[in-house]
């Protein structure tokens, strides 16, 4: 199921590449569930228009946790296990410096809300911060980490309403004005001028009268059984365009690959342990041996805790 989840999320993140991202984001709630890691590329999810985002307003306090506690919460324990942070610090040229990938390595570690507190996240954010840059750009980081979670939970005057196209601009203008105030313009660019740019573009389209493309927010249509690929390859072509589709199919073979090893790995285990001439460290180091050869070694702790070694 955990994997499910995170491939489900890839895919939505290789479809949302087109001008409808920031669309898709208009349209969803912007909670920041495991089931919608796309929205962190079309951030109108991630502020959501007219409302803050329920107990994701609280104010942040003092983490009842260590930054290690959390850590082995989410990586070891939790769902972040198996995985590596997006984004990027954004700290390269030697000082923090106005890029979307520390946008995105905060939506990252934000994943892990409901499994840990918002203000468990902070301490964990700060810690990896100042361990890979040190304390004066960690303090940078962690300043732009305070005005970024008080933009995205900021409570919005102008509520967007999809069938309402003269709610859209009032909408727009307003997180683009606040986004400025809050972060500046230079970190409020890095942050948002793709998806502003792709929102406009998709304005324009509506208002010429061309009919918009698909609401990548809708589910992508899958491969099945029973279902006939050529034409769910042909329904995502017309949906995405052949590119999206392309990568999309790529992601299914892939897909079946990690189900056939993960299927044949847990034959593999059953037998082990039926086998009665061999130790439980035998059958544990027989094992280990066979997911070496049958797996990447990115993959390794997602198959044993999938399999429970």
């Amino acid at each position: 199921m955990q994997m499910q989840a995170w491939k489900m999320a890839g895919v939505a993140a290789l479809v949302v590449g087109g001008a409808a991202a920031a669309w898709m984001g208009l349209n969803r709630s912007g909670e920041a569930d495991r089931a919608s890691t796309e929205s962190a590329a079309g951030g109108w999810a991630m502020i959501r228009p007219g409302v803050g985002q329920g107990d994701a307003r609280l104010p942040q306090g003092q983490s009842a946790l260590t930054a290690e506690q959390v850590r082995t919460k989410l990586f070891q324990q939790g769902s972040f296990q198996g995985t590596e942070p997006n984004g990027d610090w954004c700290t390269a040229s030697g000082k923090l410096s106005p890029c979307n990938g520390l946008r995105r390595r905060f939506e990252y570690y934000l994943l892990g809300m409901g499994e840990v507190t918002v203000d468990d996240i902070r301490t964990l954010v700060n810690d990896e911060a100042r361990r890979a840059n040190g304390e004066e750009q960690g303090d940078a980081i962690m300043a732009i980490w305070d005005k970024y979670w008080r933009l995205r939970t900021h409570e919005w005057r102008n509520v967007f309403v999809q069938s309402d196209r003269n709610t859209w601009m009032p909408a727009f203008e307003e997180q683009r004005m606040v986004r400025r105030q809050v972060l500046g313009e230079d970190w409020a660019r890095a942050f948002f001028d793709d998806e502003e740019a792709k929102f406009k573009q998709y304005v324009a389209q509506v208002e010429s009268g061309q009919p918009p493309p698909p609401d990548p927010g809708e589910p992508v249509p899958q491969m099945a059984p029973g279902k006939d690929p050529a034409a769910v390859h042909a329904e995502r072509v017309a949906r995405y365009g052949q590119d999206a589709a392309n990568r999309l199919a790529k992601a299914d073979e892939e897909w079946a690959d990690w189900e056939r090893r993960l299927t044949a790995a847990r034959t593999e285990w059953a037998r082990l342990k039926a086998s009665q001439n061999l130790s439980e460290v035998q059958r544990k180091q027989d094992m280990q041996a066979y997911v070496n050869a049958n797996f990447k070694p990115d993959e390794h702790l997602r198959v044993k805790a999938l399999l429970n070694l």
